[in-house]
């Protein structure tokens, strides 16, 4: 029976089948002129991939969790039975995840249309497994193998939070200490555009952000000045950097650097400490932990 690492994040629905799609949702019936997926849940029609995010820091209490879970493993399998692996934060880990579990077992068999096209999925096995965490079981065998000896600081910048894990040397690692932080892509977005729309008296929303860190501002037809913008990110990261510094080994522990947010911030966090080292497939690191860990549980 199939696997499935399902990652729910804050800015993008991600499995262990290479499944990426914005963590982006519009109610209603528009999607005649819609580029986002069509899903029909619970008789309530969303489009998934386009509108708006959902910035609940709880992941349990997100209206559209069972929804993006059925476009997940909609689009991960052709399959009418899996196993799946979902995560929650660090620090919301051992406090919901059995909460997660009971909302999966409520609701085992997915109905759904997705695209006009009906499916029904039923959950066999699930698991919840630490966000950030994951990231380590991603890795394949040889880079565990040279890391073994070795305390290592798993560092994941998401979409609205960042987590941070300090896993003892060992064949079987444990965590020695977490950190979650409400610093991800989707806070430096938000503080953006408020800036933006203060400076400009402009009505611009959350998903506008990304297109102005990569083409610019321009207001009236006229270019406008962004520099403001690295300040905003500078003053986040700092929060990230001020922890690590204080809580965690930095100086003789590697760093291993994931999530979309990581990504972005790899140089300065590189600069900073040396022994930074960016997961090469930093998007989906933690989905395929996921699934690895979900193969280990379920061995037939």
């Amino acid at each position: 029976m199939e696997t499935i690492g399902v990652d729910l994040g804050n800015c993008n629905i991600k499995t262990s089948k290479g499944i990426i799609v914005p963590s982006l949702i519009t109610r209603g019936e528009n999607y005649l002129i819609s580029t986002g997926y069509q899903l029909e849940f619970n008789n309530e029609i969303l489009i998934i991939g386009e509108g708006d995010y959902d910035t609940n820091l709880d992941k349990i209490s997100k209206e559209n969790l069972l929804p993006m879970l059925c476009l997940a493993l909609g689009l991960s399998t052709k399959e009418e039975f899996v196993r799946i692996v979902l995560g929650l934060p660090i620090n919301q880990y051992r406090s919901k995840k059995d909460k997660m579990i009971e909302v999966i077992e409520d609701n085992k068999i997915l109905n759904f249309k997705l695209n006009g096209v009906e499916r029904t999925i039923y959950i066999e096995d699930a698991a919840i497994f630490p966000e950030g965490v994951a990231t380590y079981y991603s890795l394949d065998v040889d880079k565990r193998r040279e890391l073994i000896e070795k305390d290592l600081i798993v560092l994941d910048i998401g979409g609205r939070t960042t987590d941070i894990a300090l896993l003892k040397a060992g064949k079987k690692r444990s965590v020695a200490k977490s950190t979650s932080l409400d610093v991800g892509m989707i806070n430096i977005y938000n503080d953006m555009i408020n800036e933006i729309n203060s400076l400009y008296t402009l009505g611009l929303n959350i998903e506008d952000a990304e297109g102005i860190i990569k083409n610019g501002l321009e207001v009236d037809g006229e270019k406008k000045d962004t520099e403001f913008i690295k300040d905003i990110i500078r003053n986040n990261i700092e929060r990230v950097f001020k922890e690590l510094n204080i809580s965690y080994p930095v100086r003789t522990s590697p760093i291993l650097v994931t999530g979309g947010g990581g990504r972005s911030f790899f140089k300065s966090i590189k600069r900073r400490y040396p022994s930074a080292r960016m997961i090469e497939d930093n998007l989906f690191s933690n989905a395929n932990g996921y699934k690895r860990v979900g193969e280990k549980l379920w061995r037939d």
